[in-house]
């Protein structure tokens, strides 16, 4: 089976990438600049205070990286998150003191507020990173029915009802959370396999044919002997077996709509698995649909490939790798 392709993620802007890079920059010289000048006055030597301010900084950046990386493969990022925290908060401490020290507390303020901006910088880019790849999963839920305040104010039982009857629908379409299934290899690429080297035998020798017997003549073949009163009983042939019967192929099953077919196609894998939503959708616009709803795709097409194999709907969910 071959999985369709995913959609490629938007990435930032030309402009906003430069303007991205010269605010982090600058953020970044400012709380440098602030960290070695307290370290100095606390009686360091210059060049080591500016080599420390520069690793609260860079050790920040690179566990805002490596929070960014885990998010891309759905991995926890917890830890990452949690040590930029821990950087950030000795690097606005550091800068309320100096801050402190150079123009009171409205300075204090000031250059602490520069490191909760490179942390809060670093958080919305990591909430937009999180956001494409939710989208890309199929994980975005759809919006629910919005009901304008005029609708409340006038019929307000009615409202409560349809937001009733969308929120249970929605509930209804949920996927069972179960385990992961780890999936087989089905195909492995340029791959030399060489075959066991085994030492030649040697010749057997040929064995002499036995010299035929020679035909004896009918006239002086010996016949049977059969004793006097012995009733000779009749020669039956032994039963034929006869072959069994070929199984019946099964009709082919005859859907309503034509959009379950290329959802039947997505069972096939190894170990059979139930495809994911965000994978359906993906086969369907593969195949020339429009992407329909969540709510159609488990709820309709999907319900009526189970219905006439209910054993399709007992099958483990697909893996991340397929469900998503």
């Amino acid at each position: 089976m071959e999985t369709p392709p995913t959609r490629r993620r938007r990435g930032l802007g030309g402009p906003v990438r430069v303007a991205w890079a010269i605010v982090l920059v600058m953020m970044l010289a400012a709380a440098a600049w602030s960290i070695s000048a307290k370290l100095t006055a606390w009686g360091m030597n210059g060049k080591l205070a500016l080599g420390l301010s520069l690793m609260f900084d860079l050790a920040g950046l690179l566990c805002a990286v490596y929070a960014r990386r885990a998010i891309e493969r759905g991995t926890p990022a917890g830890l990452a998150r949690l040590a930029v925290s821990a950087f950030v908060t000795v690097s606005g401490l550091l800068n309320w003191s100096h801050g402190q020290q150079v123009g009171g507390t409205t300075a204090g303020i000031g250059l602490a507020s520069i490191s909760l901006a490179v942390e809060l910088l670093f958080e919305l880019h990591r909430r937009d990173v999180r956001d494409e790849q939710r989208i890309e999963r199929g994980l975005v839920a759809e919006r629910m029915p919005h009901i304008p305040l005029l609708a409340w104010l006038m019929f307000p039982g009615q409202a409560w009802k349809t937001l009733r009857s969308a929120v249970r629908a929605r509930l209804d379409s949920l996927d069972p959370v179960t385990a992961p299934v780890m999936t087989a290899v089905t195909s492995v690429d340029r791959v030399t396999v060489t075959p066991p080297v085994t030492p030649p035998r040697p010749p057997r020798r040929p064995v002499p044919a036995a010299p035929p017997t020679p035909a004896l003549p009918a006239a002086r073949l010996p016949q049977p002997v059969v004793p006097p009163g012995v009733r000779a009983l009749p020669i039956v042939a032994p039963p034929v077996a006869q072959a069994p019967a070929t199984p019946r192929t099964p009709a082919p099953i005859q859907y309503t709509d034509p959009r379950c077919a290329v959802i039947r196609s997505l069972y096939d894998t190894v170990p059979p698995s139930r495809p994911g939503t965000a994978a359906m959708r993906r086969a369907l616009v593969a195949a020339g649909y429009e992407a329909p709803s969540d709510g159609a795709i488990r709820g309709t097409l999907r319900a009526e490939v189970e219905v006439h194999e209910p054993r399709l709907g007992q099958l483990p969910p697909a893996p991340f790798a397929l469900g998503a």
